[in-house]
Formats: C-alpha cells, structure tokens, sequence
C-alpha cells in the first residue's frame, strides 16, 4: 500500500527525488500548461535542489513552474530560521516562479497574506489549488511542514493556510499549509533521512495518526500518489 523507496545515503537519495520531481512537474506542464510545486526546508530538500539546479537545468521549461513553501517561520526575511532563504541559495538558476510568503509581520496576518496570495493558482476539479507536486519533510514527533502533534495546528481548517503559535519547535511562530490545502495535491514526496526519523516513519507507513500519517492519508484519499523516499537509517521497520 505504501511506496516506500529506501536509499543508501542521503546523496541518493536527494538524486532520485530530484529526478521524480522533473518527471511529475514535466508531466504536469505538458497536460495543464503549468506546475505548481510545493517546496520543504531542511538538508536533505536543500541539497535536491541544489541537484536539480546544476543537473536539470534544461530539463524542462522551468518558468511554467510556480513554486511555494509548505510552512514558513515569522520573522526577518533574510534571517537564519528563513526557509525561502535558504531555498532561494540552493534553487540556483532555476528560472521558477516563487510564491513565497512574507514573515515579517505578526503569523495571523502573515497566514491571511499568504492565503490570498494562493487564491492565484490554477484550481482543480475540487475547486481547491492545484498542487501539483508537494515536498514534505518529517521530524522526529511526526510533524510535517508546521503541523505538530497534540497542538491547534493540526487542527481541521476551512482555510489553505494557518497561523501557528506556540509551536513546540523554535521558533514559537510560523504559518504552514493545511491538511485541506494538501486535499489538491496529486504527487507527494516525502523526505526523511536519519536514525532519529525511523521511528516516526515506522508509525506513519503502519496507520499511525502523527500529521504526516494523516496528511499522506488525505492526499492518498482525495486519489493523490504518496511516495516515501528515506535512507537506510530512517527506513521503516515491518
């Protein structure tokens, strides 16, 4: 039921999801015109796309692709705890068009900015944005992009995009896509690499109820493809 790729080192791994990502967003421009793609921060993501960047330059026409961030931190936007900062430095030359939030305001008005900002994006049949490829990342409690467990984050939305406060990872404040935005995605890839995620990866792919067990479950539901791409480390035990 699961598709769970698992690869001997993060190198690896960052080149197959690398390689993935070109094949679904070149599928996605050739039957809607356009892509739409949902980034995550961290090492692993980083180093992917710095992959991408030197390697598939000219792979695909990369201004018919429109990217965005699954969460993003409040704060200064060329501060360290920045996401699109750091993505930007990895992406490179890749001609994208970013649809990043702006953070240096207070999370409820960021959250509202950002949500207007994705009322810009092509819709699919459920009305919703269409997304057509979303990066998630996992921590080690089961968190993907700033969904965290027992917290309001997790929490049913009617909106695309959620102020987060008091999060249990620092920084306190944050935005983050929702659970229902995750309802227009057709092609997740989900990264973990590390002895510290195998636990959260084994619960998930065992119908754990941590949010990246629920968020895979929703894009699987609404007849997404949900695939796991981890190293031996965070492999999943049986």
């Amino acid at each position: 039921m699961n598709n769970v790729q698992v690869f001997d080192d993060t190198t690896q791994l960052a080149e197959a999801a690398a390689k993935q990502t070109v094949t679904v967003l070149k599928t996605a421009i050739r039957e809607n015109g356009s892509a739409t793609w949902v980034l995550a921060g961290g090492s692993t993501p980083l180093l992917a796309y710095k992959i991408l960047a030197a390697n598939y330059l000219d792979t695909i026409d990369w201004s018919q692709v429109t990217v965005l961030l699954g969460d993003e931190r409040i704060g200064p936007m060329d501060g360290p705890d920045n996401n699109g900062n750091a993505i930007n430095n990895s992406l490179g030359d890749l001609s994208v068009v970013k649809l990043f939030p702006k953070v240096d305001v207070d999370s409820d008005a960021a959250a509202a900015a950002y949500e207007q900002q994705l009322a810009a994006l092509p819709r699919g049949e459920s009305g919703l944005p269409r997304l057509d490829l979303v990066w998630l990342g996992v921590g080690e409690d089961g968190h993907t992009m700033s969904l965290f467990p027992r917290h309001d984050s997790i929490l049913p939305s009617g909106g695309l995009v959620a102020a987060v406060s008091a999060a249990p990872k620092p920084p306190a404040d944050r935005i983050s896509l929702t659970l229902r935005a995750l309802q227009g995605c057709s092609t997740a890839i989900i990264l973990a690499t590390g002895s510290a995620k195998k636990a959260a990866i084994t619960e998930a792919t065992h119908g754990g109820h941590t949010p990246i067990a629920i968020a895979a479950s929703i894009i699987s539901t609404h007849e997404g493809t949900v695939i796991w791409m981890v190293d031996q480390e965070a492999a999943p035990t049986d």
